[in-house]
């Protein structure tokens, strides 16, 4: 698949990965970056100024689409488990169940926070990707048992 050289190709493009955003980690980052190349104003014919950083993030997301885990069933007799972080203003989780002695991904979960939220300190933007990812991950949970693990900086003043 060659890079995309309008905006509507660019759009065509985000559109199937935005259907598949579940199977595909850190989606919205990727997502985020190339949707900034558009401009919402200029007709879909308009041709991108396509960079070397968009090529990258376009090559992450086709590698990631070809290469995506077989996600497993939620077993609701066992605890879920959702890891949360936040990165570049896009709240990031995936959660899981324990299958053995390991751990495997039932969703990956990603959304970009809102333009209030990411003028907050690095602390208070993991809070809100951690309240974000956990009402994205309720609906596949249905209110049963879930561990959140939130990585994140400690905001100024506070104590480990």
């Amino acid at each position: 698949m060659k890079s995309p050289r309008t905006v509507q190709q660019l759009q065509s493009f985000l559109g199937l990965f935005n259907y598949c955003r579940s199977w595909i980690p850190d989606c919205a980052v990727h997502d985020r970056h190339l949707r900034s190349l558009i401009d919402h104003k200029a007709p879909p014919t308009t041709l991108l100024n396509w960079t070397a950083e968009a090529e990258l993030h376009f090559t992450a997301l086709k590698t990631a689409i070809t290469q995506a885990p077989a996600l497993g069933l939620p077993d609701y007799r066992k605890n879920f488990h959702l890891h949360v972080r936040e990165t570049e203003g896009v709240a990031i989780g995936v959660l899981l169940q324990q299958h053995g002695s390991t751990y495997r991904p039932l969703a990956y979960l990603s959304k970009k926070l809102d333009n209030i939220v990411t003028g907050m300190p690095a602390c208070l933007r993991a809070m809100a990707a951690a309240a974000l990812v956990v009402q994205m991950a309720e609906r596949m949970i249905l209110s049963h048992p879930m561990t959140l693990l939130l990585i994140s900086t400690l905001c100024p003043g506070t104590k480990e």
